[in-house]
């Protein structure tokens, strides 16, 4: 039995074995298309990127993004018409490549795989359907893994609970002693939602967790605007992240500061965030301490700690989540084997 923690997030998509082997890759994929020239060396390039299914050939992640027109691309943006049909299917192509990269070197016939994952926590409903989708046997074939992963066992849990389990328990599925807090607040920014957990001494408190259907993505389309307006011409995907992680861009051969729009920018998210804190938690008096997590915790760090204090960025925040679903799933592991 092999087990995963898995995180697909609506901008990336992390996934972690036991012995810290990871993988991350773009959440993002679109109909293969015939590479005329140097096939074999884009794909090594980017390997475990092209998957084969019941419904066709398909470029995933970074090979997507460089190889397909942005009309071409497929991806989440928040809630979706029907999650069990679109949602969650597209969550189930996103694992098998997940599990395709982590285990092509370990894949035989038959890969018997334990996960746990985790939903934004708005979207807690849709839970159910998840699992039933992951559960099961799945071909996994792609241009670097063979195998069929029969999925037995899945746990699903509120999306920033990967943080908190990631703090409360140790990468051995243990306790973890250093963890004193008895009320745990969580904020979890992603491309496409915020997401807000409170923990009460292990329990789940509903009426102080919620989403923000907010995200990242807002600066990052303000960002695009801004650079369409300047330059008449729309940035590639990898330059907006590129302005916004750097304020900074190469064009045409001069470097572009971009310190005002990226503040501007991020305005919004940063609002949006702390008044959905407010709305949840006041002034969280009561709350030990509040972690942030998610590729986009830095960029609302100053704004937060500045209404609550005790917040804190953990550490590798993109993937304090994934880590924290696999720490659980050890502990769950743990006791069954009591």
């Amino acid at each position: 039995m092999v087990t995963i923690g898995l995180d697909i997030g609506y901008g990336a998509v992390k996934a972690i074995l036991p012995d810290g082997q990871t993988t991350l890759f773009p959440s993002i994929y679109g109909q293969a298309r015939e590479i005329k020239f140097k096939a074999d060396d884009i794909a090594a390039k980017y390997p475990g990127d092209q998957i084969s299914d019941e419904a066709g050939d398909w470029f995933v992640g970074n090979l997507a993004l460089k190889q397909l027109t942005a009309g071409e691309h497929l991806y989440l943006r928040g809630r979706s018409g029907d999650e069990k049909s679109v949602g969650n299917e597209f969550r189930l192509r996103m694992a098998k490549v997940a599990i395709g990269k982590l285990l092509a070197r370990v894949g035989g016939d038959v890969v018997h795989i334990r996960l746990a994952t985790g939903l934004p926590v708005s979207h807690m409903p849709v839970a159910a359907g998840l699992k039933e989708m992951l559960l099961g046997q799945h071909v996994i074939k792609t241009d670097q893994a063979d195998f069929i992963a029969n999925i037995s066992e899945v746990k699903v849990m509120p999306q920033p609970y990967g943080t908190i389990y990631r703090q409360m328990l140790t990468e051995r599925g243990d306790y973890n002693p250093g963890h004193t807090a008895a009320r745990t607040g969580v904020v979890d920014v992603g491309t496409y939602s915020v997401d807000i957990t409170l923990d009460d001494q292990g329990d789940y408190i509903e009426s102080e967790s919620d989403t923000v259907e907010s995200g990242i993505y807002v600066a990052q389309e303000a960002i695009a605007d801004i650079y369409e307006k300047t330059y008449r011409n729309k940035p590639k995907v990898g330059d907006v992240e590129t302005i916004l992680r750097t304020r900074q861009l190469k064009i045409r051969g001069e470097t572009i500061y971009f310190d005002q729009e990226v503040e501007a920018a991020l305005e919004p998210v940063r609002r949006a965030t702390i008044q959905k804190m407010q709305h949840l938690w006041g002034a969280g008096e009561r709350i030990d301490v509040i972690y942030l997590s998610g590729g986009g915790a830095y960029f609302i760090e100053d704004e937060v700690r500045a209404v609550y204090p005790q917040a804190v960025v953990v550490d590798n925040a993109q993937f304090a989540n994934v880590r924290g679903y696999l720490n659980y799933a050890l502990l769950v592991e743990k006791n069954e084997g009591r």
